[in-house]
Parts: structure tokens; sequence; C-alpha cells
């Protein structure tokens, strides 16, 4: 049975280049999470907010939160947000990637697709 040249083609280029990715500029906005598993995310700017601090505390006791995920550039910032997910056994990550667009500063995500509406950090 003969490939045809596009599906050879696709073949050829995901062994070079590696699967493509869905939505990648959405995965880099939420710090390499998909958009449909943010439970909740702050701004660089709303990290030092009680509001901010509030809003992720509640995240952190949604049923499905799985990792506080943390931008390199606010990891100090984020000391608080560390223990708070240490306290509710959530895990957390600090992740350094220079291809991160936007100014959200910290995610807190889940494994699976969540019905959140409206982020903090679309607000």
């Amino acid at each position: 049975m003969p490939i045809d040249k596009s599906e050879l083609e696709r073949t050829i280029a995901a062994g070079i280049h590696g699967t493509p990715q869905l939505k990648i500029d959405e995965k880099r906005r939420f710090l390499g999470q998909f958009r449909e598993r943010v439970i909740q995310a702050l701004t660089f700017k709303q990290l030092s907010t009680s509001d901010g601090y509030k809003a992720i505390e509640a995240a952190l006791r949604h049923p499905q939160a799985a990792s506080l995920i943390i931008h390199n550039q606010a990891r100090t910032a984020a000391m608080k947000y560390i223990a708070a997910a240490q306290k509710q056994g959530v895990k957390f990550t600090i992740s350094n990637n220079p291809k991160f667009i936007g100014d959200v500063a910290l995610v807190v995500a889940a494994t699976d697709a969540v019905d959140i509406p409206k982020l903090m950090c679309e607000m």
C-alpha cells in the first residue's frame, strides 16, 4: 500500500521536528498549560495584592487543583503562594522558558479540563 507524498512528508517532518503542538501561543501565555486546564492565574501586578492571594488560595482548594506553576521572574514574590500550595498538598513548579508571552506570573492548573469562565488575569 503506497503512502502518498503529503503523508510521507508529515511523517518525516514529525521525525525531524517532533510532534506538532496544539495551541502553542495559549500554552506560552499560561506558563505551559492549556487555558482549559487553568483554575486561576495572576499577572505580575496582581501577585502582590490581597485579592490575588485570596483567589489563589481558593483555587488551591479546588478539588481538581494539581499544580502551581510560577514564572521564574516571580519566584521571590511567590514564596507565600508556595507555602499555601504545600499546605494544601498541591505540588509547585518554577518554570523558566524564554518563550513565555504575556504577563502571567502564576497559574493553578488541573490535570484535566475545568470550566472556569473568567480568570483573574483576564480581568
